[in-house]
Order: structure tokens, then sequence, then C-alpha cells
């Protein structure tokens, strides 16, 4: 099998866990470049990954010696990058957000969407964690779920184009929030029809580092959505509520319990174990076989019309039906 030549747009810290993992963890892929704006940081990065540096994220996408590419800059870079990554006959793995508004998203779906367009996979990593793989293995055990709680609670950012407002264009809400828009369709089948959401500014300076939604989804099950980022901690929580049981869950440390009646299920499920590898593999095997990988960008379109729900509603006051978008 003729290796995958990958090239890295965004070799920062996250960008540099891709590099390492195409490295030394994935069959199947050879590691050609990768790009940053920053000169001294790139030829650092690169010499180490043994891969060529670029300063230019398009002369990366264009060069003849890389066959797809993975993006890993900020979302508001993202529709401009895959639609030239895409124009240029290569496959791409996005990461999340998939872009920075719902217009975006609409209009790279339809341009992946054209005949003969190369493969984009959206990198939703949770959806290779195993305690919530291990969660949609039980889901139905636990009869109907009438309600559902995801939260993430990370500390504040470090990274300085999250804090200033000439570079991002979405705080919590579209940052993390994605992750938990994903996962409650992961886990449960069904779409978003309505959500009420409201956000507050605590110790960020730019956006939003906190925000609170109750919504609802196609089968009439209630959500609640949090994420925290300004305490000094980290937690990764998920409650289903069933007819039959009850499901608990953390999904950052690892662990899952079910309770049933008076019993109750426990699992030491390791969450701490790098996803990368298997996504990586996942969009290798859908890159070479031509098959559909297993996120889509019309998943990344679902999760976008959540995002862009939640700014609306925290702006008007007041819930929005998501078929209105």
């Amino acid at each position: 099998m003729t290796p995958l030549r990958i090239a890295v747009i965004g070799a920062g810290t996250h960008g540099a866990r891709y590099m390492k993992h195409i490295v030394e963890d994935t069959d199947g892929m050879v590691l050609t470049a990768c790009s940053r704006r920053h000169p001294e940081a790139v030829a650092e990065t690169a010499a180490r990954w043994n891969c060529r540096p670029h300063t230019d994220a398009h002369e990366a996408i264009l060069s003849p010696d890389v066959d797809a590419l993975i993006i890993v800059t900020p979302p508001s870079t993202h529709h401009e990058l895959a639609t030239a990554a895409l124009d240029a006959g290569k496959a791409v793995l996005l990461e999340k957000p998939a872009t920075g508004t719902l217009a975006e998203a609409r209009d790279l779906a339809e341009r992946a969407q054209h005949p003969g367009a190369p493969t984009l996979m959206i990198a939703q990593t949770l959806r290779w964690n195993p305690v919530l793989l291990r969660a949609r293995e039980l889901w139905s055990s636990l009869g109907t779920v009438r309600h559902l709680r995801i939260a993430q609670r990370l500390e504040p950012t470090v990274l300085p184009w999250q804090s200033e407002a000439s570079q991002t264009i979405g705080g919590s809400v579209l940052l993390t929030g994605v992750h938990l828009f994903d996962t409650v369709r992961f886990l449960t089948g069904c779409e978003f029809v309505a959500v009420d959401a409201r956000q507050e500014r605590f110790h960020n300076p730019a956006v939003e580092d906190f925000f609170l939604a109750r919504a609802r989804l196609d089968d009439d099950t209630w959500v609640s959505l949090e994420v925290s980022k300004y305490g000094a901690f980290r937690g990764c929580q998920l409650e289903a509520v069933g007819d039959k049981g009850q499901l608990l869950a953390e999904y950052y440390f690892g662990g899952l319990k079910v309770n049933r009646g008076r019993e109750t299920q426990i699992e030491d499920i390791d969450a701490m174990a790098p996803t990368l590898p298997a996504v990586l593999a996942d969009w290798r095997d859908a890159v070479l076989n031509k098959s559909t990988p297993p996120v889509t960008i019309t998943d990344g379109v679902r999760t976008m019309e959540m995002v862009e729900a939640c700014y609306m509603s925290h702006r008007s006051g007041r819930p929005i039906n998501i078929g209105s978008l």
C-alpha cells in the first residue's frame, strides 16, 4: 500500500499532536510537510518530526508531494483552507468546529458533495472516546431516555488567539460546545430541534467562557448542556435518565455507572488514552477506500446549526427553533 503523504496545516500545540501520532502510531501515512506562520517555530517543529516547513499554508496545500491535509488552525480560517484543499484535489481532515459560521459550513458541504470531490472528515474526536463508546453500547438498556445532561468543565484557555477579539470569532459555544452537540447526536441518533441558551464572560476578555443551554431533540428528549472554562479544574460528565436505567459517566478521567432499580453496575473505563490514532486510521481508510468517513461535513453542518442557534438565543433572550435557520 502506497502511504498517504500528509501535510499538517497549523503546527501548533494540537497540530504537533497529530504529527506525533502520524509518525509514531499510524501505518499507511507519511508526514511530508507542516505549516505555521512563525518561521522559527515551524522550523523547530518540522525538524523534530522530519518534515518540510512552510510559513504559507497554501504552499503546503499545493505541494505535489502532499496527498492529504490535516487542518488544525483557528476556525475562522477553516473555510478558506479547506476550500483550497478540496479545489486542489486533496483529502482533508478538518479539526472541529468545521468552520467559523453556519453559512461557511453549508458552503463547504455543497463543495464536498460534488461528484468526485476528495474525502472531507470532521475530527469530532469524542466519537472515539472509550467511555462514550461504552455509553453508546449501553444506551438501549436504559429504555426510553427522557433527559440527557452533558457538561465539560475546563481550565481557562492558555492559547492567545482564543482570548483576543481580533483573532477569535467565538468562545465556549463555538470552540467547546461543538463537542457536546456532536456527542448528543452520536449517542442518541436524534437531531436538535430547539434550544434556549445563555452565556457569560467571567475571565476571558474577548468571548464567553461559560454557557448553559436547555434543548429538545426530535424524539422529545430534554437535553441540558454546559461548558465552563473559568475554573482551576477539569471534568467531563454525562448523565442519561431513561425509564429503565440511569447512566452516569466521566469521560475525561474515566469511569461509568448504570443504576437500575437498587442495582448498580460500575465499569472502570480509562478515558485518558489518546483518540487521535484511531481518528487518523479511520480517516486514512475512508480516503483510500473512497468511502464515507465516520464524521461527515453534514455532521459539521448540524453542529454549526446548534452553534448559530445558541448565539441567536442568547442575543434574543428566547428559544430558537433549529429548523428556522
